[in-house]
């Protein structure tokens, strides 16, 4: 709004109150610059209440010593709804009685410092006469009131300086920033206010506009923000409620729960038959053998006992083997089906308990939009008055009410990065239940890098979806090589990336055609093989806590959500999107100080710690998180084993790669989902040096790979 504004542009509703719905009475501000009756807000404060509820925004304000009196009034408004109130006076009744004449003629005047009317032959008097030079500012024509080009500016130039609230009968010349920017006489510096700082309310005018245009300078970095904050909760929410791959998850989890139950009815009746059968199958040898055997009864009756007792041994045998069997195998089965209701559960619970937060924090920002609306205008409408006394009332209020809403602002950012992060912590879109999860015994095949440089070295290695493997490691003192195969050994990608010497090198398939990975201390990266580009950020750069000392150690990805999670050498780990923005950092619990391998699981995150030697379950509440348990080292031999990699199979078990550095032996452990039970303990053969192991998906099921070092390699093992 310029100072050339004129009164006609002015928005009805700006001058409305909101609680009574009718036009502004003496209108008082709130901290927050919306304006309301001063009667009105009485109403609406209790009693001794000490703070009160904007019902624009929201917002609670506590009250001044004095309650609602105590609040400022908002000048400019008033000056300008008693200027709409003249008008309207004027075209009801255009006939007035005279301030000088007494008369009753048609008012051609007013003046504001009389504060009444004049008809046209006392106004030429009054705007003449040097008796009351003082009130020639102060007079206006009513012939310009329904001028369009009659502005805000105008208005306040016709307005006298307020009286002094100690001396009413005199005009205030000064104004007390000790108390609050005060208006105050002559008379008060020598009383009441002697001692205080006491300003001329020109220069404190301009000083006060000077600081309100600094401080709407730094409120409108955040204006585009605040307004982008509703279709960023709309997307948000959406993503919660009528999310794709939640619903297939939902639809996929009742029709696993179905299978389940049938397959346990068609064991047990499978069962039964294999019963009937047997049973059927021990008579009918019963009785050809007792036939066979009546012709030769005398000679053979202790041959004929004996082998009838043989047959009945053999045949009970047989039927607790099949009952052992059908029982482990439904106990799975059951155990698979409890983790799916389980995880209904939690996916409902979740979805509704983000939805409220939701609603929450969208009527959080509906407060803030119409705040903004609200500093805007009242800024305006500062600026198109320029009233001094005015101004050195209303632009504190108004700074401390921007200072405010910059806060908000940045404070509901916080809280929506929040909702996005809690993703990390969602259930995973599928669950695979099998009825034996185990190791081959042997070696399905080998897999050569031949396509890896003879001098290369390989740090890690991740398994896809499709079957594809891909293998980081150094290329030369300042290259790292990113190589993509197949199970066939085949080259399918290869890139070579600048580097420092010596650093970790670590990669995770965050889509079947990206690779997250790190290699370098301070920067993690994303390579497309779809169109073979390679985008990296600097850690320093997008973290603001990052020191220079920290160092990256690991990096794991959920592919649901489409997240990347760093372990480093301290106890942070910090979470990116596919974009590589920082989203959540959170901290390891006490005890947990270098992180050599970290997976994501059941919503929170496995962590092998270097510094302990021990391996842990962690879960995660947005920037903290807590040992869920600890997981049981292996039982091969002595003491001295250490946790070396880790990951999780469809199957839902997690498996670890146990190292023992003194003899050079290697264990992999498969345990339970909960991670309470170890259900398969396999030592790999002391030939095949083993530091590292990823799942793969192939047509065949999925497969454990086991990389070697001396020669560098790939063992094969199926999923039984």
């Amino acid at each position: 709004m310029a100072s050339a504004t004129p009164l006609k542009d002015i928005d009805e509703q700006f001058l409305q109150c909101c609680i009574c719905m009718e036009q502004l009475k003496e209108p008082k501000i709130l901290p927050c610059l919306h304006r309301y009756c001063r009667e009105c807000l009485k109403k609406l404060a209790k009693t001794g209440a000490k703070k009160i509820r904007c019902v624009t925004c929201r917002e609670q304000h506590t009250l001044p010593k004095d309650g609602i009196d105590s609040l400022k009034t908002d000048f400019n408004t008033k000056n300008i709804i008693e200027f709409i109130q003249l008008q309207d006076s004027v075209k009801v009744d255009p006939l007035r009685t005279c301030i000088h004449c007494k008369k009753k003629r048609k008012a051609s005047a007013f003046c504001f410092r009389c504060n009444d009317f004049l008809c046209e032959m006392c106004h030429q008097f009054h705007a003449s006469s040097s008796i009351v030079k003082d009130h020639h500012p102060h007079i206006f024509s009513l012939s310009e009131a329904e001028a369009a080009n009659l502005t805000i500016q105008k208005l306040s130039s016709l307005k006298e300086a307020p009286r002094c609230q100690a001396h009413p009968g005199k005009l205030s010349e000064l104004c007390c920033t000790t108390c609050d920017n005060l208006p105050v006489c002559v008379p008060c510096t020598y009383g009441e206010h002697r001692g205080h700082n006491l300003t001329e309310v020109t220069s404190l005018a301009k000083v006060q506009r000077e600081m309100l245009m600094g401080k709407v300078a730094d409120l409108m970095q955040y204006e585009k923000k605040a307004y982008q904050m509703q279709e960023e909760i709309r997307r948000t929410e959406e993503d919660i409620n009528v999310g794709r791959e939640r619903m297939r998850a939902q639809e996929q989890l009742d029709a696993q729960k179905e299978r389940i139950k049938k397959e346990i009815r068609n064991r047990g009746e499978e069962l039964n038959r294999k019963q009937a059968e047997l049973e059927g199958g021990v008579r009918a040898e019963e009785s050809l053998r007792k036939k066979d055997l009546e012709q030769r009864m005398k000679r053979l009756r202790e041959e004929y006992e004996l082998i009838c007792e043989e047959g009945r041994r053999e045949a009970v045998a047989t039927f607790k083997k099949l009952q052992e069997e059908n029982k482990t195998e439904t106990e799975w089965l059951q155990e698979g089906l409890r983790e799916i209701e389980e995880q209904l559960t939690s996916l409902n619970t979740q979805k509704y308990g983000r939805a409220g937060k939701i609603k929450e924090l969208s009527e959080h920002f509906d407060g803030i939009v119409k705040r903004f609306e609200t500093v805007t205008t009242t800024v305006g409408c500062i600026q198109a008055a320029e009233n001094d006394w005015a101004d050195v009332q209303c632009i504190p209020n108004v700074c401390r009410a921007i200072d405010l809403l910059s806060e908000d602002v940045k404070e509901g950012s916080q809280r929506l990065r929040n909702l996005s992060v809690a993703k990390v912590r969602g259930l995973s879109p599928t669950v695979t239940v099998r009825s034996k999860v185990g190791m081959s015994k042997d070696v399905e095949s080998v897999i050569s890098m031949q396509h890896v440089g003879r001098e290369w070295g390989v740090e890690d290695i991740t398994g896809n979806t499709d079957g594809s493997i891909a293998v980081i490691g150094t290329a030369s003192d300042y290259q790292t090589h990113l190589t993509v195969i197949n199970m066939k050994g085949e080259l399918l990608h290869q890139k070579l990336i600048p580097t420092r010497l010596h650093c970790t090198r670590r990669c995770s398939f965050l889509t079947q055609s990206q690779i997250a990975f790190t290699h370098d201390y301070d920067k993690v990266g994303i390579y497309d093989m779809s169109d073979q580009s390679l985008k990296s950020a600097m850690l320093g750069d997008v973290i603001t806590d990052w020191s220079s000392g920290n160092g990256v150690r690991s990096v794991t990805t959920d592919p649901t959500n489409g997240i990347i999670i760093v372990g480093c050498s301290n106890r942070n780990v910090y979470v990116f999107n596919n974009q590589l923005q920082h989203i959540n950092t959170f901290t390891l619990p006490a005890g947990i100080q270098w992180v050599r391998d970290i997976a994501v699981h059941e919503g929170g995150v496995l962590v092998c710690d270097t510094a302990s030697n021990k391996a842990f379950a962690i879960t995660v509440h947005v920037t903290n998180s807590q040992v869920n348990h600890e997981f049981t080292e292996p039982t091969i031999g002595e003491d001295g084993w250490w946790p070396e990699s880790v990951c999780t199979g469809q199957n839902g078990c997690v498996y670890m790669l146990w190292l023992d550095g003194r003899t050079g032996r290697s264990v992999i452990v498969q345990y339970s989902r909960d991670g309470g039970q170890i259900k398969m303990m396999r030592e790999v053969d002391r030939n095949h040096y083993i530091r590292s192991m990823t799942l793969v998906q192939t047509k065949q099921g999925e497969k454990l790979l086991l990389r070697t070092v001396d020669p560098q390699r790939v063992l094969v093992y199926g999923l039984v």
